[in-house]
Protein backbone atom coordinates (compact mmCIF):
# COMPACT_ATOMS: atom_id res chain seq x y z
CA UNK A 1 0.00 0.00 0.00
CA UNK A 2 1.12 3.44 -0.69
CA UNK A 3 1.54 6.66 1.40
CA UNK A 4 -0.34 8.08 -0.18
CA UNK A 5 -3.26 5.30 0.41
CA UNK A 6 -2.34 4.88 3.91
CA UNK A 7 -2.75 8.24 4.85
CA UNK A 8 -6.25 8.01 2.80
CA UNK A 9 -7.21 5.16 5.00
CA UNK A 10 -6.25 7.07 8.41
CA UNK A 11 -7.94 10.10 7.04
CA UNK A 12 -11.43 7.69 6.06
CA UNK A 13 -11.32 6.03 9.55
CA UNK A 14 -10.86 9.41 11.54
CA UNK A 15 -13.78 10.73 9.61
CA UNK A 16 -15.31 7.98 10.78
CA UNK A 17 -14.52 7.88 14.12
CA UNK A 18 -15.96 11.84 14.27
CA UNK A 19 -18.92 10.74 12.47
CA UNK A 20 -19.47 7.80 15.21
CA UNK A 21 -18.95 10.28 17.60
CA UNK A 22 -20.85 13.44 16.88
CA UNK A 23 -24.08 11.99 14.59
CA UNK A 24 -27.35 12.43 16.65
CA UNK A 25 -29.12 9.13 17.78
CA UNK A 26 -31.74 10.07 14.80
CA UNK A 27 -29.57 11.32 12.53
CA UNK A 28 -31.77 13.41 9.74
CA UNK A 29 -30.08 12.87 5.85
CA UNK A 30 -28.28 14.94 4.49
CA UNK A 31 -29.62 16.74 1.04
CA UNK A 32 -27.44 16.30 -1.85
CA UNK A 33 -29.79 18.62 -4.34
CA UNK A 34 -30.63 17.78 -7.71
CA UNK A 35 -30.12 17.98 -11.71
CA UNK A 36 -26.55 18.88 -11.17
CA UNK A 37 -25.64 20.32 -14.35
CA UNK A 38 -21.88 18.73 -14.64
CA UNK A 39 -19.30 20.28 -17.19
CA UNK A 40 -15.72 17.79 -17.73
CA UNK A 41 -12.69 19.09 -18.97
CA UNK A 42 -9.69 17.46 -20.18
CA UNK A 43 -7.30 19.66 -18.01
CA UNK A 44 -6.78 20.50 -14.29
CA UNK A 45 -7.96 24.30 -14.72
CA UNK A 46 -11.27 24.08 -16.26
CA UNK A 47 -10.34 25.77 -19.43
CA UNK A 48 -11.41 25.68 -22.84
CA UNK A 49 -14.44 23.53 -24.02
CA UNK A 50 -15.51 20.63 -21.97
CA UNK A 51 -15.15 17.03 -23.30
CA UNK A 52 -18.73 16.33 -22.36
CA UNK A 53 -21.88 17.95 -19.96
CA UNK A 54 -24.60 15.90 -18.50
CA UNK A 55 -26.92 16.08 -15.61
CA UNK A 56 -25.85 14.34 -12.38
CA UNK A 57 -28.45 13.81 -9.70
CA UNK A 58 -25.83 14.67 -6.77
CA UNK A 59 -22.27 15.49 -6.49
CA UNK A 60 -21.46 12.86 -4.74
CA UNK A 61 -18.34 10.08 -6.31
CA UNK A 62 -15.60 8.17 -5.55
CA UNK A 63 -13.98 7.65 -8.91
CA UNK A 64 -11.13 5.95 -7.16
CA UNK A 65 -8.06 5.46 -10.19
CA UNK A 66 -11.00 5.72 -13.19
CA UNK A 67 -11.66 8.44 -15.14
CA UNK A 68 -15.14 10.04 -14.59
CA UNK A 69 -16.71 9.50 -18.26
CA UNK A 70 -15.19 8.90 -21.81
CA UNK A 71 -12.27 11.29 -23.32
CA UNK A 72 -11.19 11.68 -19.61
CA UNK A 73 -7.98 10.13 -18.29
CA UNK A 74 -7.81 9.03 -14.79
CA UNK A 75 -5.67 12.13 -13.78
CA UNK A 76 -5.34 15.72 -13.89
CA UNK A 77 -8.61 16.71 -15.17
CA UNK A 78 -11.60 19.07 -13.39
CA UNK A 79 -15.30 19.76 -13.45
CA UNK A 80 -18.00 22.16 -13.01
CA UNK A 81 -21.23 21.61 -11.63
CA UNK A 82 -23.89 24.06 -11.04
CA UNK A 83 -27.77 23.93 -9.98
CA UNK A 84 -30.50 26.09 -8.53
CA UNK A 85 -31.94 24.63 -4.94
CA UNK A 86 -34.45 26.36 -2.97
CA UNK A 87 -33.61 26.86 0.75
CA UNK A 88 -35.87 28.23 3.69
CA UNK A 89 -34.40 30.88 5.28
CA UNK A 90 -31.90 29.56 8.30
CA UNK A 91 -28.06 28.29 8.82
CA UNK A 92 -26.97 25.50 6.77
CA UNK A 93 -23.57 23.38 7.16
CA UNK A 94 -22.39 22.21 4.42
CA UNK A 95 -20.20 19.17 4.51
CA UNK A 96 -17.76 18.95 1.56
CA UNK A 97 -15.49 15.81 1.14
CA UNK A 98 -12.48 15.84 -1.75
CA UNK A 99 -9.33 14.47 -2.94
CA UNK A 100 -8.23 16.49 -4.99
CA UNK A 101 -8.88 20.63 -5.18
CA UNK A 102 -12.33 22.16 -4.28
CA UNK A 103 -14.41 25.28 -4.76
CA UNK A 104 -17.75 25.70 -3.67
CA UNK A 105 -19.95 29.00 -4.42
CA UNK A 106 -23.33 30.10 -3.62
CA UNK A 107 -25.00 32.87 -5.45
CA UNK A 108 -21.42 33.69 -6.33
CA UNK A 109 -19.70 34.10 -3.25
CA UNK A 110 -17.22 31.63 -2.44
CA UNK A 111 -17.67 29.77 0.44
CA UNK A 112 -15.00 27.06 0.58
CA UNK A 113 -11.72 27.61 -1.28
CA UNK A 114 -9.63 24.52 -1.12
CA UNK A 115 -7.72 24.26 -4.46
CA UNK A 116 -4.68 21.94 -3.64
CA UNK A 117 -3.36 18.25 -4.20
CA UNK A 118 -4.92 16.66 -1.05
CA UNK A 119 -5.92 13.39 0.33
CA UNK A 120 -10.08 12.67 1.06
CA UNK A 121 -10.24 15.71 3.48
CA UNK A 122 -13.72 17.16 4.50
CA UNK A 123 -14.53 20.65 5.21
CA UNK A 124 -17.53 21.54 7.18
CA UNK A 125 -18.78 25.65 6.45
CA UNK A 126 -21.85 27.32 7.98
CA UNK A 127 -23.89 29.48 6.19
CA UNK A 128 -26.81 31.62 6.64
CA UNK A 129 -29.26 31.85 3.70
CA UNK A 130 -32.71 33.37 3.27
CA UNK A 131 -35.68 32.00 2.32
CA UNK A 132 -35.40 31.67 -1.83
CA UNK A 133 -33.57 29.70 -5.06
CA UNK A 134 -30.05 29.99 -4.56
CA UNK A 135 -27.52 28.93 -6.97
CA UNK A 136 -24.60 26.55 -5.98
CA UNK A 137 -21.70 25.61 -7.89
CA UNK A 138 -18.91 23.19 -7.07
CA UNK A 139 -15.71 23.85 -9.03
CA UNK A 140 -12.84 20.33 -8.90
CA UNK A 141 -9.66 19.27 -10.23
CA UNK A 142 -7.99 16.10 -9.77
CA UNK A 143 -4.44 15.70 -9.61
CA UNK A 144 -2.71 12.48 -9.28
CA UNK A 145 -3.50 9.05 -7.06
CA UNK A 146 -7.52 8.30 -6.38
CA UNK A 147 -10.48 10.62 -7.13
CA UNK A 148 -13.23 11.38 -4.78
CA UNK A 149 -15.60 14.17 -4.31
CA UNK A 150 -18.65 14.52 -1.95
CA UNK A 151 -21.32 17.78 -1.52
CA UNK A 152 -23.97 17.67 0.95
CA UNK A 153 -25.95 19.98 3.68
CA UNK A 154 -28.32 19.74 6.50
CA UNK A 155 -29.81 22.79 8.25
CA UNK A 156 -28.50 23.42 11.43
CA UNK A 157 -30.78 26.69 12.04
CA UNK A 158 -34.15 27.62 10.54
CA UNK A 159 -37.15 29.61 11.84
CA UNK A 160 -39.67 28.14 14.22
CA UNK A 161 -43.40 28.47 13.80
CA UNK A 162 -44.03 28.19 17.84
CA UNK A 163 -42.08 28.39 20.97
CA UNK A 164 -41.33 23.95 21.95
CA UNK A 165 -42.06 24.01 25.34
CA UNK A 166 -41.40 21.03 27.71
CA UNK A 167 -42.20 20.39 31.54
CA UNK A 168 -40.81 18.74 34.09
CA UNK A 169 -42.25 17.51 37.08
CA UNK A 170 -39.38 18.62 39.28
CA UNK A 171 -37.59 21.98 40.02
CA UNK A 172 -34.60 21.15 37.83
CA UNK A 173 -35.74 20.76 34.24
CA UNK A 174 -34.27 17.37 35.10
CA UNK A 175 -35.27 13.80 33.29
CA UNK A 176 -37.76 13.32 30.15
CA UNK A 177 -40.27 16.02 29.98
CA UNK A 178 -43.60 15.08 31.61
CA UNK A 179 -45.37 17.16 28.57
CA UNK A 180 -43.90 18.49 24.85
CA UNK A 181 -45.98 21.05 22.84
CA UNK A 182 -45.90 24.29 20.90
CA UNK A 183 -47.03 26.88 22.08
CA UNK A 184 -47.94 30.93 20.53
CA UNK A 185 -45.90 32.68 23.41
CA UNK A 186 -44.73 32.72 27.20
CA UNK A 187 -47.04 34.68 28.95
CA UNK A 188 -48.53 32.59 31.96
CA UNK A 189 -50.23 33.62 35.06
CA UNK A 190 -50.86 29.80 36.56
CA UNK A 191 -51.52 31.35 39.99
CA UNK A 192 -51.94 28.10 42.41
CA UNK A 193 -52.76 26.10 39.46
CA UNK A 194 -49.98 24.45 36.99
CA UNK A 195 -50.01 24.39 33.19
CA UNK A 196 -51.78 20.69 32.56
CA UNK A 197 -53.24 18.12 34.60
CA UNK A 198 -50.39 16.11 34.17
CA UNK A 199 -48.01 18.83 35.69
CA UNK A 200 -48.06 19.45 39.68
CA UNK A 201 -49.22 22.42 41.12
CA UNK A 202 -45.62 23.07 42.81
CA UNK A 203 -42.00 21.78 42.36
CA UNK A 204 -42.03 22.27 37.97
CA UNK A 205 -40.11 23.34 36.00
CA UNK A 206 -40.51 24.60 32.11
CA UNK A 207 -38.06 25.12 29.04
CA UNK A 208 -39.06 27.07 25.67
CA UNK A 209 -37.03 27.64 22.86
CA UNK A 210 -37.48 29.17 19.43
CA UNK A 211 -35.40 30.02 16.70
CA UNK A 212 -36.42 33.30 15.28
CA UNK A 213 -35.28 36.02 12.89
CA UNK A 214 -34.82 39.69 13.53
CA UNK A 215 -33.32 42.86 12.14
CA UNK A 216 -29.71 44.23 13.28
CA UNK A 217 -30.40 46.72 15.68
CA UNK A 218 -30.59 46.65 19.84
CA UNK A 219 -33.68 45.05 21.78
CA UNK A 220 -34.94 45.25 25.05
CA UNK A 221 -35.70 41.92 26.67
CA UNK A 222 -37.87 41.99 29.62
CA UNK A 223 -38.51 38.21 31.65
CA UNK A 224 -40.72 38.20 34.65
CA UNK A 225 -41.22 35.00 36.95
CA UNK A 226 -42.25 33.78 39.82
CA UNK A 227 -39.91 31.97 40.94
CA UNK A 228 -36.93 31.27 39.36
CA UNK A 229 -35.62 32.38 35.46
CA UNK A 230 -33.33 32.17 33.03
CA UNK A 231 -33.02 33.61 29.23
CA UNK A 232 -30.85 32.73 26.77
CA UNK A 233 -30.13 34.27 23.33
CA UNK A 234 -27.77 31.76 20.80
CA UNK A 235 -26.83 29.57 24.35
CA UNK A 236 -25.25 32.86 26.01
CA UNK A 237 -26.66 33.55 29.17
CA UNK A 238 -28.07 36.98 29.71
CA UNK A 239 -30.72 36.84 32.34
CA UNK A 240 -29.92 34.45 35.84
CA UNK A 241 -32.28 34.96 37.91
CA UNK A 242 -31.95 31.12 39.05
CA UNK A 243 -33.65 31.40 42.92
CA UNK A 244 -37.23 32.01 44.77
CA UNK A 245 -39.00 34.87 44.51
CA UNK A 246 -42.03 37.74 44.03
CA UNK A 247 -42.85 38.15 40.95
CA UNK A 248 -40.03 40.33 39.55
CA UNK A 249 -39.25 41.56 36.30
CA UNK A 250 -35.53 41.73 34.53
CA UNK A 251 -34.89 43.87 31.61
CA UNK A 252 -31.49 44.16 29.32
CA UNK A 253 -31.14 45.55 26.21
CA UNK A 254 -29.05 43.33 23.83
CA UNK A 255 -27.81 44.31 20.26
CA UNK A 256 -28.50 41.61 17.39
CA UNK A 257 -27.20 41.40 14.12
CA UNK A 258 -29.78 40.88 11.01
CA UNK A 259 -30.72 37.07 10.79
CA UNK A 260 -32.11 34.01 12.90
CA UNK A 261 -31.24 33.62 16.69
CA UNK A 262 -32.66 31.02 18.98
CA UNK A 263 -34.20 32.03 22.26
CA UNK A 264 -34.52 30.04 25.50
CA UNK A 265 -36.20 30.49 28.63
CA UNK A 266 -35.89 28.20 31.52
CA UNK A 267 -38.36 28.14 34.65
CA UNK A 268 -39.05 26.71 37.75
CA UNK A 269 -41.33 27.26 40.28
CA UNK A 270 -41.46 26.55 43.86
CA UNK A 271 -44.65 26.96 45.85
CA UNK A 272 -47.59 29.26 45.28
CA UNK A 273 -47.92 31.60 42.72
CA UNK A 274 -46.81 30.07 39.45
CA UNK A 275 -46.63 33.12 36.39
CA UNK A 276 -43.67 33.76 33.79
CA UNK A 277 -43.79 36.19 31.26
CA UNK A 278 -41.41 37.29 28.12
CA UNK A 279 -41.43 40.37 26.04
CA UNK A 280 -39.34 41.86 23.72
CA UNK A 281 -39.24 44.60 21.44
CA UNK A 282 -36.98 47.14 19.69
CA UNK A 283 -35.25 49.53 22.66
CA UNK A 284 -36.06 52.72 23.07
CA UNK A 285 -34.55 54.73 25.90
CA UNK A 286 -32.56 53.23 28.83
CA UNK A 287 -33.97 50.02 30.26
CA UNK A 288 -35.76 49.46 32.89
CA UNK A 289 -38.24 52.40 34.54
CA UNK A 290 -37.90 55.25 36.70
CA UNK A 291 -35.10 56.75 34.68
CA UNK A 292 -35.12 60.40 36.12
CA UNK A 293 -32.04 61.85 34.01
CA UNK A 294 -32.73 62.36 29.97
CA UNK A 295 -31.06 59.08 28.70
CA UNK A 296 -29.71 60.37 25.34
CA UNK A 297 -29.19 57.49 22.11
CA UNK A 298 -27.40 59.82 19.34
CA UNK A 299 -27.56 58.36 15.82
CA UNK A 300 -25.35 59.31 13.24
CA UNK A 301 -28.20 59.78 11.09
CA UNK A 302 -31.00 62.51 11.10
CA UNK A 303 -33.68 59.25 10.68
CA UNK A 304 -33.26 57.64 14.30
CA UNK A 305 -32.08 54.38 12.40
CA UNK A 306 -30.62 51.20 13.52
CA UNK A 307 -28.29 51.49 16.78
CA UNK A 308 -27.32 54.42 18.33
CA UNK A 309 -23.44 56.01 17.96
CA UNK A 310 -24.00 56.00 21.60
CA UNK A 311 -25.85 56.74 24.63
CA UNK A 312 -25.20 59.15 27.78
CA UNK A 313 -26.79 60.72 30.30
CA UNK A 314 -28.09 64.51 29.88
CA UNK A 315 -28.92 65.82 32.96
CA UNK A 316 -32.27 65.68 35.62
CA UNK A 317 -33.17 69.31 34.19
CA UNK A 318 -34.80 70.29 30.52
CA UNK A 319 -33.02 69.98 27.79
CA UNK A 320 -30.87 72.85 26.67
CA UNK A 321 -28.79 72.31 23.50
CA UNK A 322 -26.71 74.49 20.95
CA UNK A 323 -24.46 72.54 18.53
CA UNK A 324 -24.36 74.93 15.89
CA UNK A 325 -20.37 75.17 16.00
CA UNK A 326 -19.23 72.16 17.43
CA UNK A 327 -20.60 68.22 17.49
CA UNK A 328 -21.94 67.02 20.33
CA UNK A 329 -18.93 64.92 20.71
CA UNK A 330 -15.81 64.54 19.41
CA UNK A 331 -15.92 62.07 16.51
CA UNK A 332 -19.90 62.47 15.99
CA UNK A 333 -20.55 64.05 12.98
CA UNK A 334 -22.05 67.99 13.32
CA UNK A 335 -24.86 67.77 10.76
CA UNK A 336 -27.27 65.10 9.47
CA UNK A 337 -27.36 63.30 13.14
CA UNK A 338 -30.64 62.71 15.73
CA UNK A 339 -30.86 61.99 19.30
CA UNK A 340 -33.65 60.42 20.90
CA UNK A 341 -33.83 61.56 25.11
CA UNK A 342 -36.40 59.54 27.32
CA UNK A 343 -36.89 60.23 31.19
CA UNK A 344 -39.39 59.76 33.99
CA UNK A 345 -40.92 63.37 35.47
CA UNK A 346 -43.05 63.37 38.50
CA UNK A 347 -45.53 66.13 38.34
CA UNK A 348 -48.20 67.79 40.55
CA UNK A 349 -51.31 67.57 38.80
CA UNK A 350 -52.16 70.96 37.26
CA UNK A 351 -51.77 72.77 33.44
CA UNK A 352 -48.23 73.07 31.94
CA UNK A 353 -47.05 74.84 29.25
CA UNK A 354 -44.24 73.24 27.53
CA UNK A 355 -41.68 75.71 24.95
CA UNK A 356 -39.80 74.01 22.52
CA UNK A 357 -37.24 75.41 20.17
CA UNK A 358 -35.34 73.91 17.41
CA UNK A 359 -33.44 74.02 14.52
CA UNK A 360 -34.28 71.34 12.68
CA UNK A 361 -37.30 68.92 13.37
CA UNK A 362 -38.50 67.98 16.21
CA UNK A 363 -41.39 65.84 18.78
CA UNK A 364 -42.50 65.49 21.89
CA UNK A 365 -44.38 62.72 23.20
CA UNK A 366 -45.74 62.41 26.73
CA UNK A 367 -46.53 59.12 27.80
CA UNK A 368 -47.94 57.38 24.64
CA UNK A 369 -49.47 60.81 23.17
CA UNK A 370 -47.91 62.85 20.55
CA UNK A 371 -47.67 66.76 21.31
CA UNK A 372 -45.92 68.35 20.10
CA UNK A 373 -44.52 67.84 15.82
CA UNK A 374 -42.30 69.55 13.89
CA UNK A 375 -40.21 67.04 12.07
CA UNK A 376 -39.28 68.87 9.37
CA UNK A 377 -36.19 71.20 7.91
CA UNK A 378 -36.80 74.50 9.38
CA UNK A 379 -34.88 77.09 11.12
CA UNK A 380 -35.14 77.86 14.34
CA UNK A 381 -38.63 78.32 15.94
CA UNK A 382 -40.39 78.02 19.43
CA UNK A 383 -43.17 76.14 19.65
CA UNK A 384 -45.78 76.80 23.18
CA UNK A 385 -47.89 74.13 23.65
CA UNK A 386 -50.14 73.97 26.96
CA UNK A 387 -50.70 70.63 28.38
CA UNK A 388 -52.66 68.95 31.32
CA UNK A 389 -50.77 66.68 33.53
CA UNK A 390 -52.25 64.59 36.39
CA UNK A 391 -50.82 64.01 39.36
CA UNK A 392 -47.49 61.57 39.34
CA UNK A 393 -44.90 60.57 36.75
CA UNK A 394 -44.89 60.30 33.38
CA UNK A 395 -42.32 59.08 30.71
CA UNK A 396 -41.34 61.90 28.15
CA UNK A 397 -39.75 61.04 24.93
CA UNK A 398 -37.79 63.91 23.04
CA UNK A 399 -36.75 62.95 19.22
CA UNK A 400 -34.37 65.46 17.19
CA UNK A 401 -32.80 65.72 13.91
CA UNK A 402 -30.58 68.25 12.82
CA UNK A 403 -30.33 68.46 8.88
CA UNK A 404 -27.84 71.23 7.81
CA UNK A 405 -26.41 74.64 9.15
CA UNK A 406 -27.65 75.48 13.18
CA UNK A 407 -28.35 72.87 15.70
CA UNK A 408 -30.50 74.05 18.33
CA UNK A 409 -33.05 71.99 20.29
CA UNK A 410 -34.07 73.30 24.38
CA UNK A 411 -36.97 72.12 25.88
CA UNK A 412 -38.73 73.52 29.27
CA UNK A 413 -41.38 74.33 30.52
CA UNK A 414 -43.82 76.41 33.46
CA UNK A 415 -44.00 76.36 36.24
CA UNK A 416 -40.43 75.17 36.56
CA UNK A 417 -40.88 72.72 39.57
CA UNK A 418 -37.38 73.51 39.52
CA UNK A 419 -36.50 70.51 36.75
CA UNK A 420 -36.12 73.34 33.82
CA UNK A 421 -33.23 75.41 31.79
CA UNK A 422 -34.43 79.00 30.88
CA UNK A 423 -36.48 78.78 28.18
CA UNK A 424 -34.32 80.22 24.75
CA UNK A 425 -34.57 82.88 23.63
CA UNK A 426 -33.46 83.27 19.76
CA UNK A 427 -31.49 86.50 18.63
CA UNK A 428 -33.79 88.95 17.32
CA UNK A 429 -33.26 88.75 13.78
CA UNK A 430 -31.31 92.43 12.45
CA UNK A 431 -33.70 94.91 12.14
CA UNK A 432 -35.32 95.87 8.45
CA UNK A 433 -37.13 98.95 9.11
CA UNK A 434 -40.20 97.50 7.79
CA UNK A 435 -42.72 97.16 11.09
CA UNK A 436 -46.73 96.39 10.93
CA UNK A 437 -49.47 96.01 13.93
CA UNK A 438 -52.09 93.27 13.82
CA UNK A 439 -55.48 95.15 12.77
CA UNK A 440 -57.74 92.30 10.96
CA UNK A 441 -57.86 89.98 13.26
CA UNK A 442 -59.04 89.62 16.84
CA UNK A 443 -56.30 86.50 16.83
CA UNK A 444 -53.56 85.89 14.75
CA UNK A 445 -52.15 82.60 14.64
CA UNK A 446 -48.24 82.51 14.64
CA UNK A 447 -47.07 79.46 12.30
CA UNK A 448 -43.48 77.75 11.98
CA UNK A 449 -43.78 78.03 8.25
CA UNK A 450 -45.37 80.66 5.69
CA UNK A 451 -48.13 78.68 4.91
CA UNK A 452 -51.74 77.44 6.54
CA UNK A 453 -50.13 73.98 6.98
CA UNK A 454 -47.32 74.68 9.55
CA UNK A 455 -47.54 74.54 12.66
CA UNK A 456 -48.96 76.95 15.47
CA UNK A 457 -46.50 78.56 17.43
CA UNK A 458 -48.99 81.01 19.60
CA UNK A 459 -51.31 83.32 18.90
CA UNK A 460 -51.07 87.37 19.15
CA UNK A 461 -54.12 89.90 19.81
CA UNK A 462 -55.08 92.63 17.52
CA UNK A 463 -52.65 95.77 18.08
CA UNK A 464 -50.00 93.65 18.35
CA UNK A 465 -46.66 95.34 17.34
CA UNK A 466 -44.61 93.22 14.90
CA UNK A 467 -41.16 93.84 13.20
CA UNK A 468 -41.35 92.68 9.86
CA UNK A 469 -37.64 90.56 8.81
CA UNK A 470 -38.71 87.98 5.57
CA UNK A 471 -41.05 87.26 3.12
CA UNK A 472 -42.09 84.48 1.02
CA UNK A 473 -41.82 85.03 -2.82
CA UNK A 474 -44.89 86.76 -3.65
CA UNK A 475 -45.06 88.89 -0.09
CA UNK A 476 -48.42 87.02 0.72
CA UNK A 477 -46.83 85.82 4.39
CA UNK A 478 -43.84 87.52 6.54
CA UNK A 479 -41.70 86.64 9.21
CA UNK A 480 -42.45 89.17 12.31
CA UNK A 481 -40.64 89.27 15.84
CA UNK A 482 -43.47 89.92 18.44
CA UNK A 483 -42.83 93.36 19.95
CA UNK A 484 -42.34 92.82 23.10
CA UNK A 485 -41.97 89.28 23.58
CA UNK A 486 -39.42 88.07 21.23
CA UNK A 487 -41.29 85.38 19.33
CA UNK A 488 -40.80 84.56 16.46
CA UNK A 489 -42.84 82.85 13.54
CA UNK A 490 -44.69 83.55 10.04
CA UNK A 491 -47.97 85.16 9.91
CA UNK A 492 -49.92 85.81 6.92
CA UNK A 493 -49.73 89.76 5.57
CA UNK A 494 -53.54 90.04 5.07
CA UNK A 495 -54.08 90.59 8.70
CA UNK A 496 -51.61 93.68 8.82
CA UNK A 497 -51.54 97.13 8.40
CA UNK A 498 -47.90 98.22 7.36
CA UNK A 499 -46.60 100.87 9.61
CA UNK A 500 -43.32 101.95 8.17
CA UNK A 501 -41.11 100.50 5.09
CA UNK A 502 -41.31 98.20 2.48
CA UNK A 503 -42.40 94.65 2.22
CA UNK A 504 -41.02 93.98 -0.74
CA UNK A 505 -37.67 95.06 0.26
CA UNK A 506 -37.78 92.36 2.97
CA UNK A 507 -35.27 89.20 1.82
CA UNK A 508 -37.39 86.18 0.45
CA UNK A 509 -37.34 83.06 2.61
CA UNK A 510 -39.59 80.01 2.28
CA UNK A 511 -41.74 79.29 -1.03
CA UNK A 512 -45.68 79.41 -1.14
CA UNK A 513 -48.01 78.92 0.82
CA UNK A 514 -48.03 74.39 0.72
CA UNK A 515 -46.25 73.04 3.73
CA UNK A 516 -43.32 71.10 2.09
CA UNK A 517 -43.35 68.40 5.02
CA UNK A 518 -46.01 66.91 4.39
CA UNK A 519 -48.95 68.30 1.59
CA UNK A 520 -50.89 65.15 1.64
CA UNK A 521 -51.73 64.74 5.83
CA UNK A 522 -50.69 61.70 5.18
CA UNK A 523 -48.41 59.80 7.96
CA UNK A 524 -46.29 56.29 7.90
CA UNK A 525 -44.36 54.53 10.54
CA UNK A 526 -42.27 52.04 9.71
CA UNK A 527 -42.76 48.49 10.98
CA UNK A 528 -39.42 46.90 10.35
CA UNK A 529 -36.22 48.17 8.91
CA UNK A 530 -36.82 49.16 5.28
CA UNK A 531 -34.74 50.03 2.44
CA UNK A 532 -35.40 54.16 1.25
CA UNK A 533 -35.27 53.76 -2.98
CA UNK A 534 -35.12 56.09 -5.39
CA UNK A 535 -37.75 54.92 -7.48
CA UNK A 536 -40.78 52.74 -6.59
CA UNK A 537 -39.54 48.59 -6.94
CA UNK A 538 -36.36 47.50 -6.18
CA UNK A 539 -34.40 47.83 -9.37
CA UNK A 540 -34.08 51.51 -8.31
CA UNK A 541 -30.95 52.31 -6.34
CA UNK A 542 -31.19 52.61 -2.54
CA UNK A 543 -30.77 55.59 -0.80
CA UNK A 544 -30.42 54.54 2.71
CA UNK A 545 -31.96 52.53 5.04
CA UNK A 546 -35.10 53.49 7.74
CA UNK A 547 -35.18 51.79 10.82
CA UNK A 548 -38.15 50.63 13.05
CA UNK A 549 -40.62 53.10 13.95
CA UNK A 550 -39.82 55.78 11.77
CA UNK A 551 -42.19 58.04 11.13
CA UNK A 552 -42.16 59.61 7.43
CA UNK A 553 -44.31 62.03 5.80
CA UNK A 554 -45.89 60.77 2.43
CA UNK A 555 -46.18 62.71 -0.93
CA UNK A 556 -47.09 60.57 -3.75
CA UNK A 557 -47.78 56.72 -4.30
CA UNK A 558 -47.89 54.00 -7.91
CA UNK A 559 -51.17 53.22 -8.78
CA UNK A 560 -51.27 50.04 -6.56
CA UNK A 561 -50.46 51.88 -3.14
CA UNK A 562 -47.44 49.29 -3.19
CA UNK A 563 -44.68 51.44 -3.21
CA UNK A 564 -45.36 55.19 -1.57
CA UNK A 565 -42.43 58.06 -2.05
CA UNK A 566 -41.98 60.16 1.26
CA UNK A 567 -40.13 62.42 2.92
CA UNK A 568 -38.26 62.74 6.33
CA UNK A 569 -36.35 65.60 6.56
CA UNK A 570 -34.43 66.53 3.71
CA UNK A 571 -34.53 63.07 1.85
CA UNK A 572 -37.10 61.97 -0.79
CA UNK A 573 -37.32 58.60 -1.91
CA UNK A 574 -39.60 55.50 -2.11
CA UNK A 575 -40.96 52.82 0.50
CA UNK A 576 -42.65 49.26 -0.25
CA UNK A 577 -45.83 49.83 1.93
CA UNK A 578 -46.49 46.26 3.27
CA UNK A 579 -43.74 47.16 5.43
CA UNK A 580 -45.62 50.64 6.86
CA UNK A 581 -48.40 51.33 9.23
CA UNK A 582 -50.80 54.24 8.04
CA UNK A 583 -51.19 56.52 11.58
CA UNK A 584 -53.12 59.55 9.78
CA UNK A 585 -55.06 60.63 6.46
CA UNK A 586 -55.89 58.44 3.90
CA UNK A 587 -53.77 57.04 1.26
CA UNK A 588 -56.04 57.67 -1.38
CA UNK A 589 -55.89 61.01 -1.21
CA UNK A 590 -52.43 61.10 -1.74
CA UNK A 591 -51.30 61.63 -5.69
CA UNK A 592 -50.03 59.16 -7.80
CA UNK A 593 -46.65 60.39 -8.83
CA UNK A 594 -45.18 56.72 -9.66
Amino acid sequence: MTHRSVRALLAVLCAAMLITILTPANPVSADTGSNWTGSYYPNPYLQGNPVFTRIDPAVVFNWGPNPPGPGLGSQFWSARWVTIQYLAAGTYRFTVTSDDGVRVYINGQIILDAWRDQAPTTYNVNVQVPTGNHAIQVDYYQGIGDASLSVSWNPLLTPSSAWTAQYYNNPDLAGAPVISRYEGGINYFWGLGSPDPAVAPDNFSARWTITTPFNAGTYRFTLAGDDGIRLFIDNILVINQWKDQVLTAYTIDVTLTAGLHTLRVEYYDRVGQATVRLVYEPAVGPPGDGQTQWYGEYFANPFLAGSPTFVRLDGSSGIDKNWSTQAPVAGFPRENFSVRWTRQICVPGRPYTIYLTADDGVRLYIDVTLVIDAWRVQDRVTIRQPVDLTAGCHNFRLEYFQATGNSVVNLTWEPPDGQNPPQYVAPPPPPSGVNAVVQYASRLNVRTGPGINYGIITTIDRNTVLALSARNADASWVRVTTLPGGTVGWVSRAYLQITSGNVNSLPVQGGGVVDPGNPTGVRVRTLTTVRLRSGAGTQHSILGNLGWGVVLDVIGRNSDNSWLQVRFGTVVGWVYSPYLQVIAGNLYNVPVTG
